[in-house]
């Protein structure tokens, strides 16, 4: 098997240490089909609670068939003792971010059945995620690492072993060091000297690997899955599709199953699961994209649902007063081209140029009839926890949606995916994300993960 990283500054094609597994068309995915449920994690965790009070949580208990508790030595424990890493790492400012994106998404497929393209269901990752756009600063190269401070936005808000798993999201600069640091500890040797060990100040493009040292040497759990040539019919990837489709449609929680008994009326109508599913860090060559989740059409066609830091920035920027940015230019070297993202930008997107004024007051409508509503979901809680902001773009609302035709433009892709992917295919089951392992590493499963390793997902 062979790791790609995809950027095109440095293509490399290593060995990893895993064993090459025999290719199975389809036969790495869950068949599962729409309304099929799966009980997840507990939605009850605070999400009020200080996210940047750390507590003495030094060991996580666990149990083992014989019921017998075994403790673990996290890796978090001395990451987040390490005051000097933390003093070096600045914090992504406030403004950057845009939380509370993921529940008001919800409006734009319940109202999609325009030009016969009626949503069948869409499954959404959990509302923890902020949106975070590309700054002028960062501009054609920042993508990267844009769609790893998503991800660290759900890892910051969630929980476990008692705390937040995250400490803080950081902002480019930031992470640059942490990379640099993850080198010079022995996370990804030959990755490290493509770049020349050096990325701080530099405008060097980052992709699947650099993103894996980072979370790693932060004790973060996560998987490459490879899915390294088309699938399907007209260089399509299909297996792509399915995994993702499967990875959020496990997720629909045992919470909408009771609620199918007590309101079936209600669960008969619904078509818009939000879960707690971490989002999706999606590679080719040259770009990175958040997948947030999947829409399911009645034509049987599929869209993936993205937030894209370049795309959304290009497209909302001209409307604010002030850019919205945590790098000073002054402190950048350059060392890639800045042609801007590679994206064919309007050929990706299913949603039509609505009017964006009336979109804006039917989500507030909306969101006025779910505030009355005696029943609340879980991501209906989670949005009522933040604060009002300046009023979201409805640009922003509209969903990204990115069709197999989209996808097959690229050859090659890669996923991170947060936390742990069961390979069961030798034993004749499938690849799915293992829900029953938690998110963070002990300090043995962390310094066997300096070498990274993919899984072939065809």
């Amino acid at each position: 098997m062979q790791l790609y990283h995809m950027e095109t500054r440095h293509p490399d094609h290593r060995p990893t240490t895993t064993p090459p597994i025999e290719n199975k068309p389809l036969q790495g995915i869950s068949p599962l089909k729409v309304g099929q449920q799966q009980p997840l994690h507990s939605s009850e965790e605070s999400y009020e609670s200080d996210l940047y009070q750390q507590k003495d949580v030094k060991r996580q208990k666990e149990y083992d068939n014989d019921d017998v508790i075994i403790t673990r030595n996290l890796a978090r424990t001395y990451i987040n003792a390490d005051e000097e890493l933390w003093q070096i790492l600045s914090a992504l400012e406030e403004k950057s971010r845009t939380p509370g994106v993921i529940p008001r998404l919800e409006p734009q497929f319940t109202n999609s059945n325009r030009k016969n393209k009626s949503t069948v269901s869409a499954y959404l990752c959990s509302p923890y995620t902020d949106h975070i756009a590309t700054g002028f600063m960062d501009l054609g190269w920042g993508c990267g690492y844009r769609n790893c401070q998503m991800l660290m936005t759900f890892l910051q808000r969630k929980q476990e072993a008692g705390d937040s798993i995250l400490r803080q999201v950081t902002d480019i600069s930031g992470l640059q060091l942490l990379l640099e640091r993850a080198w010079k500890d022995g996370f990804d040797v030959q990755g490290a000297k493509q770049l020349n060990n050096r990325v701080y100040k530099t405008r060097k493009w980052i992709g699947t690997t650099e993103v894996y040292s980072m979370l790693v040497y932060l004790g973060i759990r996560c998987t490459i899955l490879d899915f390294h040539r088309p699938s399907g019919p007209h260089n399509t990837h299909e297996t792509l599709f399915d995994w993702i489709q499967s990875y959020f449609q496990n997720a629909v929680s045992k919470q909408d199953e009771n609620e199918e008994d007590d309101h079936p009326t209600d669960m008969k109508d619904k078509t818009v699961y939000i879960t707690q599913r971490p989002p999706l860090y999606l590679q080719h060559s040259g770009h990175s994209r958040t997948v947030i989740g999947i829409e399911l059409l009645q034509n049987g066609k599929r869209n993936l649902i993205m937030f894209d830091p370049g795309r959304r920035m290009l497209r909302s920027y001209r409307s604010r007063t002030e850019p919205e940015d945590d790098m000073d230019e002054s402190t950048l070297s350059s060392s890639c081209s800045q042609n801007g993202d590679s994206e064919e930008e309007e050929e990706e997107e299913e949603g039509e140029e609505d009017n964006n004024k009336s979109q804006s007051r039917k989500i507030s409508e909306q969101q006025e009839k779910k505030s009355t509503s005696s029943k609340t979901s879980f991501a209906s809680r989670i949005l009522s926890n933040w604060k009002p902001r300046t009023h979201l773009p409805s640009n922003l609302l509209r969903p990204f949606r990115v069709d197999a035709k989209a996808i097959a433009k690229n050859r090659q892709y890669q996923l991170l995916v947060l936390g742990e992917v069961k390979d069961e295919r030798p034993q004749g089951g499938y690849l799915s994300w293992n829900d029953e392992k938690g998110y963070l590493l002990d300090e043995k499963e962390r310094e066997a993960m300096k070498i990274v390793t993919s899984t072939d997902a065809l």
